[in-house]
């Protein structure tokens, strides 16, 4: 029976579907994210605090405690995103130890995480603007991003100053 995952079980053969403009749109919003928190966390120290990748909108939360003019701190980011992006820079995937991952310095912008006890930690890079332990979808080449556009910028607290943009077509 079509979608009755009741008769699901070992060895029973399924077929999976993917929506690859949805995915692909997430790919390129989710690698502008790295692109954003990597310029917050460099010129402020900013890490993310929170999070959501959706098909048409990303938000990002981050720790910009401290830095008066948030807003202006973010629509910089994302001014400068835009000029990082058009250099089509190719995004690298590879896995490290765990212990040798955990030695780069910003390899987690997440506030208050670490990957999880694993041996190996993949980590996404786009060389001169940023490296982080990542399990993520991405796309190869910044080109491939697009432009970002600011939808909306909201306080939520001392620790939560949240981005929402989303890609031009």
């Amino acid at each position: 029976m079509k979608g009755d995952v009741s008769a699901l079980a070992p060895g029973v053969i399924v077929k999976g579907v993917i929506d690859w403009e949805r995915r692909y749109r997430m790919m390129r919003l989710h690698t502008a994210s790295h692109v954003i928190a990597a310029l917050l966390y460099e010129k402020y120290g900013a890490r993310v605090t929170g999070g959501h990748i959706g098909p048409e909108v990303a938000r990002d939360d981050f720790d910009l405690r401290g830095v008066k003019e948030w807003k202006n701190a973010l629509k910089w980011a994302v001014e400068e995103a835009n000029k990082i992006i058009k250099k089509c820079i190719e995004v690298k995937v590879y896995w490290l130890p765990r212990e040798e991952a955990l030695k780069i310095p910003g390899i987690v912008k997440l506030a208050d995480k670490l990957p999880p006890e694993v041996e190996k930690i993949r980590v996404v890079e786009i060389p001169g603007i940023d490296i982080q332990a990542d399990g993520g979808p991405h796309v190869k080449n910044t080109c491939e991003i697009g432009e970002l556009e600011i939808v909306r910028l909201e306080s939520k607290g001392s620790r939560r100053r949240r981005i929402y943009y989303t890609v031009k077509p």
